[in-house]
C-alpha cells in the first residue's frame, strides 16, 4: 500500500491517465450537485470537505473490493488506465505518480509536491486497460502515527474487463444505492440533492 500525506484545495481530487487537461476539471452545475466529472480516464472528485487541508491518501492495488469500516463514502468507478507516464492521483499543489521514472531525483520532487512511491517501492506495478477504482472518503486513524481520527481517503484498484459505477455505501452528501452513471452523458443520476 502506498501511504501519502496530501494538501487538498480548491475542492478536488484528480484521477488521471492523459496529461492534465483544464477543460476536463471544469464544473458544471451538476458536476458539483454530483460530486464527480467523470471521463473514463480523468475522473474529478469532490472531496466532501472545504476548505484546503492536509489528509492522506491511501493507494492500493487489489484482486477484490474490500469496504473500510471508516468509510462514509465509498463506490466503484470505472476507470481506464490508457498511458502510464500520464497515470497519477493529483491535487490543485500536489501528485502522487503512479508510475516507476528513475529518470527524476525523487528529493527534489517532493519538494515541488510530486511524489514517486513506486520508485522507492516497486512492489506495486499497473498496467494499461481497465479497472475498477474502490473510492472511500473515510473518518478514522488512517496510519499509526496519527493519534486523532481524520478525514482521509482510499484509492483502491482492481483489475476490471467490466467496471460498472455502484454506491457500495450511501452516504450524507446524495449518493445512495439508486445512483448509476450514465456514461454517455458522464453524469450521476439519482443523486439526491
Amino acid at each position: 500500500m502506498i501511504k501519502e500525506n496530501i494538501l487538498v484545495s480548491h475542492n478536488q481530487i484528480i484521477i488521471r491517465s492523459v496529461p492534465f487537461d483544464l477543460e476536463k476539471q471544469t464544473w458544471s452545475e451538476k458536476d458539483v450537485e454530483d460530486g464527480i466529472i467523470w471521463y473514463k480516464d480523468y475522473i474529478v472528485l469532490d472531496p466532501l470537505v472545504d476548505d484546503s487541508f492536509g489528509c492522506w491518501f491511501l493507494i492500493d492495488k487489489k484482486e477484490k473490493v474490500e469496504v473500510s469500516p471508516d468509510s462514509i463514502r465509498a463506490a466503484i468507478l470505472p476507470f481506464e488506465i490508457k498511458n502510464l507516464d500520464d497515470f497519477s492521483i493529483n491535487t490543485v499543489s500536489e501528485s502522487v505518480k503512479l508510475y516507476k521514472d528513475t529518470s527524476v531525483n525523487v528529493s527534489e520532487e517532493k519538494e515541488k509536491g510530486k511524489y514517486y512511491p513506486l520508485n522507492v517501492d516497486g512492489s506495486m506495478n499497473f498496467e494499461t486497460g481497465t479497472y475498477s477504482i474502490l473510492f472511500e472518503v473515510c473518518l478514522g486513524i488512517p496510519d499509526e502515527n496519527v493519534h486523532e481520527e481524520e478525514v482521509y481517503y482510499k484509492f483502491t484498484f482492481i483489475k476490471d474487463d467490466n467496471p460498472v459505477f455502484k454506491v457500495l455505501k450511501e452516504d450524507e452528501y446524495g449518493w445512495n444505492n439508486n445512483t448509476y452513471l450514465d456514461e454517455t452523458n458522464r453524469k450521476l443520476e439519482n443523486v439526491s440533492v
